[in-house]
């Protein structure tokens, strides 16, 4: 796509009243406020977050002041990264998209969570809950589409001849994820907003760009200059450690979150020379998602409501703990107004069909470079 065309602003067909969305909505704030179950978290909820923040608590110091050998060490600093990840999904995720609490600073405090273990919440809240919430799989405008030219996740992106092995690199790729995000990708963003004058970025304000460097700062003394005051093993094996920390934590939360959009059925919808996309805001939701271990108990509360997508991006300040609730409502007025409601049965189902994408993706037989992507229909996968 065009430089031209990716500055377009994309707009979708209005609701229509009674329409599928309008509808959907008067049942789903009719049975919340029926059953008095939010929307935001409750007791429960509260629970969970301090069973996952005593979790991570409780890694790290075991981590740090347990009598662990060396190979004892890397092995629970490893864990410790996917602990770690679906402790981030269950509680920064809701925070920073403002479904934790109803006051939005009570949120942003919470969502300094994540900060904690490197990467910065500040840019990422712009590029999540409105670049890919709204301009889901747009190529150019998803954020989650455009992170590296190596990896082909959209049949409008162009084909180069590495794509067809991208299958057998992408879980590489998705480890070293979160290593960019956290000593590249932020200082990047923070150039291009005081240094290039990018207005497409936000500007952080004083505080939230103190609070930037303070996390990264101490980040660093929590994984690194505390293990090697903690642990005689070497100061190479210790940063090795952490590194495997980072794969295993870029990992889990890059690969659960692609298996909401980049599978099998999901549409990749284009605008038309307007900007337009010929659907309503709602409907291109239910069509460029997928929902995977909706019936799977230990899949909902390890992955903080992911598996319900369709669900969070119809009702994104809605508290995760609701969304399998309301999951049912949703799944009957899709059928109701004829709209596909997308699922994997289960997560492995779902990994497979990730998989079984990206083949497709970099195979030139299935999806052929794109010249004019303008003139290109809808895919589906």
């Amino acid at each position: 796509m065009s430089t031209k065309n990716q500055n377009v602003k994309i707009a979708f067909e209005k609701e229509q009243a009674c329409d599928f969305f309008s509808l959907l909505k008067e049942r789903v704030y009719d049975f919340v406020n029926t059953h008095q179950i939010g929307p935001k978290a409750q007791f429960k909820g509260h629970l969970k977050t301090l069973f996952f923040i005593a979790l991570a608590l409780s890694g790290y110091l075991t981590l740090t002041l347990a009598p662990l050998n060396k190979w004892a060490f890397m092995s629970l600093f490893g864990a410790y990264g996917f602990m770690v990840a679906i402790s981030v999904m269950n509680i920064s995720h809701d925070a920073l998209h403002g479904s934790y609490f109803h006051k939005s600073q009570f949120n942003r405090a919470l969502g300094f969570f994540g900060d904690i273990f490197g990467p910065s919440s500040f840019f990422w809240r712009k590029e999540h809950t409105l670049d890919h919430h709204i301009f889901t799989n747009i190529n150019q405008h998803d954020a989650d589409l455009s992170t590296t030219t190596l990896l082909r996740l959209c049949p409008h992106q162009n084909l180069k001849k590495i794509h067809r092995f991208q299958v057998f690199y992408a879980p590489f790729l998705y480890c070293i994820n979160l290593i960019h995000w956290i000593f590249v990708s932020d200082y990047k963003r923070l150039i291009k907003v005081y240094f290039l004058n990018n207005k497409k970025l936000p500007k952080p304000s004083i505080f939230e760009l103190l609070m930037i460097f303070f996390f990264k700062a101490a980040h660093i003394v929590l994984f690194i200059v505390i293990p090697i005051k903690t642990h005689a093993f070497s100061t190479g094996f210790i940063i090795g450690s952490y590194v495997l920390f980072l794969a295993m934590m870029g990992l889990t939360l890059t690969t659960i979150f692609q298996l909401a959009h980049i599978v099998e059925n999901v549409t990749f919808p284009l605008p038309n020379v307007d900007g337009k996309i010929m659907n309503t805001f709602a409907k291109h939701q239910l069509a460029t998602t997928s929902n995977f271990g909706i019936d799977s108990r230990a899949v909902r509360f390890l992955f903080g409501g992911l598996s319900f997508q369709v669900e969070h991006h119809l009702f994104p300040h809605l508290y995760h703990g609701y969304l399998h609730l309301i999951s049912p409502i949703v799944k009957k007025t899709a059928e109701e107004f004829g709209i596909p409601y997308y699922h994997q049965p289960s997560l492995w189902i779902a990994i497979k069909s990730h998989i079984t994408t990206l083949k497709r993706l970099g195979s030139p037989h299935k999806y052929p470079n794109t010249i004019d992507p303008m003139n290109l229909k809808p895919h589906t996968l």
